[in-house]
């Protein structure tokens, strides 16, 4: 059985040879690992059998500018500075939000909005032949993926605008979220349309939780964004593609919200957070979602010691993994925090389960 037969049983909450894995990490522990293992980073997900690869249509849109400063502007003209810490991490933080001052619709409307075309879809055939075998994903189940609407929505006009606007100013949210829709649709359409049907996964990226609770209200989550994501599941399911939901923190009030929207596999499940409990989940969601995620990289991997790593690790995989429908994989990216043993510890227990 390959990588993309043991994932598509999985899909169909079914069980297959063994339990699909990932791995996640920033650049400076995948360099790290590489350099423990004397391999790449192809190399580096053979060593621990990662099922997943991710299809990424090169860029060959206009050159994107930098500002003063070295403030790297994205796609949808959102500023980013790089922070680099001293134990090799980084963060990288929002600090231009183009649409800050936006007062109306036609501010909106006259932003560059970015399109489909910047990308080089002629070079998906190419990709998903050369990962022949392994279960195959959009942008975001390895390295850091699209963001959401509603986080593309905070970056655009601000953290706090972007959800002061929710109740403020719907108009300009509305309007916001029809050019992120139309990138969005027109993007993964031309990707699915490009791939000869090997595309197995989107993954999409939008947290709506913190740790304790929501970061904005249920109705708001069903008014503003659920919705499109039931436009975008659709989409998938017409091209048997399955939606992989992201989300950060507590959000077990909303996962019967993805649910009925189509969402099939649920990320990252940040097991740290009020409410997600993983025996509750695999209870009461089970039947309906696939599970990715559960290995703790909040206090677990960057703090555990090496048996409470192997200990718990062990006990998501049994928990998540009864009866099939579980991806193991770390709840986010690895942390550069992280010490290397806990990471091996962590995936010497996945080999357990092979």
């Amino acid at each position: 059985m390959d990588s993309k037969e043991r994932v598509a049983i999985t899909l169909a909450h079914e069980v297959p040879d063994r339990m699909p894995i990932n791995f996640r990490a920033v650049d400076a522990v995948c360099t790290n690992l590489q350099q423990r293992f004397g391999v790449d980073y192809e190399g580096l997900l053979d060593h621990w059998n990662v099922d997943f690869r991710e299809v990424i249509p090169p860029y060959i849109g206009p050159k994107l500018p930098v500002l003063e400063g070295g403030v790297e502007i994205d796609i949808w003209g959102v500023g980013r500075s790089v922070v680099q810490h001293a134990d090799g991490g980084r963060d990288v933080m929002v600090t231009h939000c183009p649409l800050a001052d936006a007062d109306n619709e036609a501010d909106i409307k006259n932003h560059q909005w970015p399109k489909a075309e910047w990308f080089d879809f002629g070079a998906v055939p190419g990709i998903c032949n050369g990962n022949s075998g392994f279960a195959l994903s959009s942008k975001g189940i390895h390295v850091e993926g699209w963001h959401g609407i509603f986080h593309t929505l905070t970056y655009l006009f601000g953290m706090e605008k972007g959800i002061m606007y929710l109740a403020a100013r719907p108009d300009l949210i509305e309007a916001a979220t029809k050019e992120i829709m139309k990138f969005f649709t027109d993007y993964y359409q031309r990707l699915f349309d490009a791939d000869n049907g090997d595309i197995d996964l989107l993954f999409y990226k939008d947290d709506f939780g913190s740790q304790n609770n929501l970061l904005i209200s249920q109705k708001m989550v069903r008014e503003f964004f659920m919705p499109h994501t039931k436009v975008l599941c659709d989409l998938c399911a017409s091209h048997d593609v399955k939606f992989v939901q992201h989300s950060c923190g507590a959000v077990y009030k909303i996962i019967p919200d993805f649910i009925e929207a189509g969402v099939a596999v649920l990320d990252p499940i940040q097991v740290t957070a009020k409410g997600m409990d993983v025996t509750e989940l695999k209870s009461n969601f089970g039947a309906d979602l696939v599970f990715h995620g559960g290995i703790d990289t909040q206090h677990l991997l960057p703090f555990g010691t090496v048996d409470e790593v192997k200990t718990e690790t062990r006990r998501i995989i049994e928990v998540l993994g009864k009866d099939g429908g579980y991806f193991f994989s770390p709840a986010h990216r690895i942390q550069a925090d992280t010490p290397i043993e806990n990471i091996i510890a962590a995936y010497d227990v996945a080999e357990e389960f092979l």
